[in-house]
């Protein structure tokens, strides 16, 4: 029996897997709030997800927006600006028209 329990912690021992329905948390004025969130291989993706600091006229100076996701579409989003600024910057060939658009609203977005 020791033995198998033995592999089963040697096949797991790199998974990292985490689900918590809500959060609501604050502390040091960053208040979070995360529903439906799932937790794979240190990256998070939320159902509806919202990180934020308020203004405190010393370290913070206006309303900051540090994370968000909805509908689970922050780290597919991310990957895709990822893509295209790595290739604006690296390609001889420049950007598309439209692949220069979508890098601009990403940027905003992101």
């Amino acid at each position: 029996m020791n033995r198998l329990l033995e592999k089963i912690a040697w096949k797991t021992r790199r998974w990292n897997l985490k689900f918590s329905l809500l959060n609501l948390s604050h502390k040091s004025n960053e208040i979070t709030f995360d529903f439906v969130c799932f937790t794979i291989s240190f990256r998070d993706y939320s159902l509806l997800s919202l990180h934020f600091r308020l203004p405190n006229k010393t370290t913070v100076k206006r309303f900051v927006v540090d994370s968000w996701d909805f509908l689970f579409l922050y780290n597919f989003l991310f990957t895709k600006w990822e893509r295209l600024s790595d290739r604006a910057l690296w390609s001889r060939n420049s950007l598309s028209t439209w692949e220069e658009i979508q890098l601009k609203i990403l940027g905003k977005i992101i």
